[in-house]
């Protein structure tokens, strides 16, 4: 019994002894909302992308002890952004792993309750002059590409254009349509064009443009509706597309 009762008293005094180390959270919890938009730098117009492509990088500078860890803030679809669990402070942002050249990176700025920040960024590619045509059930796409910059000054350094990496396809039952949301078949997925070269090697002349490039052969069915746009990418540390916009196509059905 002896033995019980001083185990008693044992707990007890550690209990005491860990309440007393306690301390409460005071903090408030994040309530900050930092939203805005991407821009294309040559439209002027959101930057379309497929849904949580890539990111907003943040990093918090409120501490000056605080490790050095981002955050992601992802894109939406229509090239917007929203969060509203952040802790206020002073951060600073970059857009991040999308297909666009390297862009600064934005300092010190301050969120609080309601911070709207947008970013403008200058694409690889653009996709131009995209048709879908569908003859019985056998759809055939046409698109151009464009390379408006073939060089950029980046941090006192000259930076070529990455070389050409693929054109590819995306369809979908819905309007969520690119590289994260598509039909994958290899019926499909097998009649992108691999490029793997210099833009000065695959375009004569030294164009900005392409000559008209084609893709044929998908077949889809009688009586659907489909999603389709076109995506082209470059060879660098991220293979992201430069899109098209989305076209609806629809398949009447067989008559009999």
């Amino acid at each position: 019994m002896k033995r019980i009762f001083y185990s008693m008293i044992g707990a007890g005094m550690l209990c005491l002894g860990l309440a007393s180390c306690m301390k409460i959270d005071n903090w408030d919890a994040p309530g900050a909302q930092f939203s805005g938009k991407v821009i294309d730098s040559y439209t002027g117009q959101n930057l379309v992308i497929d849904q949580n492509d890539w990111s907003i990088r943040i990093w918090e500078k409120s501490w000056t002890k605080s490790v050095a860890q981002y955050q992601s803030i992802p894109i939406k679809a229509d090239g917007t952004y929203n969060n509203t669990k952040l802790f206020a402070g002073t951060y600073d942002m970059l857009a991040y792993g999308g297909p666009f050249w390297a862009c600064d990176t934005i300092k010190g700025v301050v969120l609080d309750k309601s911070t709207t920040q947008d970013f403008t960024v200058t694409p690889y590619l653009q996709v131009l002059e995209f048709v879908p045509t569908v003859t019985d059930t056998i759809m055939t796409i046409t698109c151009k590409l464009k390379a408006p910059i073939f060089s950029k000054t980046i941090n006192s350094k000259v930076v070529n254009l990455p070389n050409l990496y693929d054109v590819k396809a995306f369809i979908s039952l819905n309007t969520f349509c690119g590289n994260s949301n598509y039909i994958n078949i290899a019926e499909y997925n097998n009649l992108r064009i691999q490029i793997s070269k210099s833009w000065a090697t695959y375009v004569p002349g030294g164009g900005d443009t392409t000559p008209v490039l084609t893709m044929t052969g998908f077949k889809l069915r009688a009586g659907y509706t489909y999603y389709v746009r076109v995506g082209a990418s470059v060879d660098d540390a991220n293979r992201k597309y430069n899109y098209s916009p989305i076209v609806k196509v629809v398949v009447p059905s067989r008559t009999h």
